[in-house]
């Protein structure tokens, strides 16, 4: 199983999400949330830096404040977007069903979106400003390496919205000054 890099007390206390939900119906949420928006992002070679050091309780640094500030956060509202998109929904032996509880009334799925598109905004918010760290901070993990499965996004600069995924070789990566690294 992968390691959750959040409590499941950060998603009900950061999030719409109730403290009484089944830990069971989110907790795959958690875990797609990592795998498909953090390690995106950042690629194999950080993402499990982040990791090893978060079970290891060794973060320290940039490496802390990148987990704190920026992943932590991304993690938390993703999993929110992807529980909120499907949390409704029951799939068991007699089918697949939408919960409704005994004495409340179903919401209009329009609020429901409107709740979806508040955490996936905050996501948004949060991964632009992993962009702009990263780019400042610059980590020595956030390569490009061909025998990883998933390489960093690197945003592009052109302004146009493209992200070019290993835009650059790792001797581009190498010849460039890392003074600024220390904490790393």
């Amino acid at each position: 199983m992968s390691t959750l890099l959040i409590l499941t007390t950060d998603l009900t206390t950061s999030t719409p999400l109730g403290g009484n939900i089944d830990i069971d119906r989110y907790t795959f949420c958690i875990i797609d949330a990592q795998n498909s928006k953090v390690k995106e992002i950042l690629g194999d070679t950080l993402y499990n830096k982040i990791e090893t050091d978060f079970v290891n309780e060794a973060l320290s640094g940039n490496y802390l404040t990148l987990y704190n500030e920026f992943v932590k956060p991304i993690i938390v509202h993703q999993s929110a977007v992807e529980y909120l998109t499907i949390g409704s929904f029951q799939v068991s032996n007699g089918g697949i069903y939408k919960h409704t509880p005994a004495n409340g009334t179903p919401v209009e799925m329009s609020d429901v979106k409107y709740i979806i598109d508040s955490q996936r905004l905050k996501v948004e918010m949060y991964v632009e400003r992993l962009y702009r760290w990263l780019i400042r901070v610059y980590p020595i993990e956030y390569q490009f390496h061909y025998e990883n499965i998933v390489n960093p996004t690197f945003k592009s600069n052109s302004g146009l919205g493209f992200d070019f995924v290993g835009s650059k070789t790792e001797n581009e990566w190498r010849e460039k000054p890392d003074n600024r690294m220390s904490d790393f």
